[in-house]
């Protein structure tokens, strides 16, 4: 067995030791490789993987993605592009996944992961955990519930109620270069879409332990968002979701997401007005190419036909109590006006 470490940096050149030293910390009981995919970083983060590349030849590879000055990127959607290429160069049978300025915290989960793996060949996945660190206020140690530990996860449940990153944990890389060919097109390839597009193939084995270190800064990126924007983020990534997994699971999805549609239907009126012009473009031409798109027929749902309506309609009824309390805060906040 194999496995491929896919790292992704962008302009992180202070946090390159951390992430790559984590790295080469763990035991390996295998062939393995490291595939650094850069995204046209300026700050020196380029020379910094060089180093390591010179010391492992033959391990350690560097995809550099060209970035056009007077271009405004979809954060988002380039880091999805540069983990996909570095994904579409792995050799490994296995792999795993880390941002530039985040680091691996264990040292045995790969020895594990592969033992997992080699007893069960129906597992695709195998869940550890994660920790925050980098602000005190926020810092603690995330797995899934103490119930499921050292067992097979089950994965209705799981699409239903829980979460993971991808960092905390280990894939098995059950699809060809068609599959990514496919994800490239869709155009997003962030923690939940990983750990989804893996349960397509099989199932979860839970290790409850932290792994992987994510760096949380006083007002992350989803923390700064209103509520409003987080459901139209929530709902767009629900529209990826669900054209990774085989359509039996369509419904569990739509359950999982069901708090973020409503809210995003109930105050639909409002939503080109709370997320400015920029951003609300941002979420229209990210849906575009998704055919029937929920988010992107929320946001322009006057246009829609009957019947269409009709089906987004239907999920307020997976939760009446939620939906109506949703409603009431709505027309309080009409009455106020």
């Amino acid at each position: 067995m194999k496995v491929s470490f896919l790292v992704t940096y962008y302009n992180q050149k202070e946090y390159v030791k951390q992430s790559m030293d984590s790295i080469l910390a763990i035991n390996k009981p295998c062939e393995w490789e490291i595939l650094v995919g850069d995204d046209g970083s300026t700050d020196g983060t380029i020379d910094e993987i060089n180093e390591y590349v010179k010391q492992y030849p033959d391990n350690i590879k560097l995809y550099i993605m060209p970035r056009e000055v007077d271009i405004k990127y979809d954060s988002i959607k380039r880091a999805s592009a540069n983990r996909l290429n570095v994904l579409q160069h792995s050799t490994g049978d296995i792999y795993c996944t880390l941002d530039g300025d985040d680091y691996f915290c264990d040292t045995e989960f790969i020895k594990e992961a592969i033992t997992v793996f080699e007893c069960d060949s129906s597992i695709s996945i195998v869940a550890f955990g994660f920790k925050y660190f980098g602000n005190v206020k926020y810092e603690k140690e995330i797995t899934l519930p103490a119930s499921i530990n050292n067992k097979q996860v089950d994965k209705s449940y799981y699409l239903k109620k829980l979460y993971l990153p991808a960092g905390g944990c280990v894939h098995k890389k059950c699809f060809d270069n068609d599959r990514i060919e496919y994800i490239k097109k869709l155009g997003y390839f962030d923690d939940n879409n990983i750990v989804v597009n893996s349960l397509n193939y099989g199932e979860m084995f839970a290790i409850n332990r932290p792994i992987y270190a994510y760096r949380q800064t006083v007002r992350s990126v989803y923390n700064s968002m209103n509520k409003l924007e987080q459901a139209v983020l929530n709902v767009q990534g629900m529209d990826i979701d669900l054209r990774l997994l085989d359509v039996t699971l369509r419904k569990l999805i739509i359950q999982r997401y069901s708090s973020s549609l409503i809210t995003m239907y109930v105050w639909r009126k409002k939503i080109k007005d709370t997320l400015g012009y920029d951003k609300c473009q941002k979420y229209i031409e990210g849906c575009k190419h998704l055919e029937s798109s929920y988010c992107l027929d929320i946001i322009n749902y006057d246009n829609l036909d009957t019947r269409r309506k009709k089906e987004i309609r239907r999920i307020l009824y997976l939760k009446k109590i939620y939906t109506f309390k949703e409603f009431l805060k709505y027309l309080k906040e009409e009455v106020v006006k």
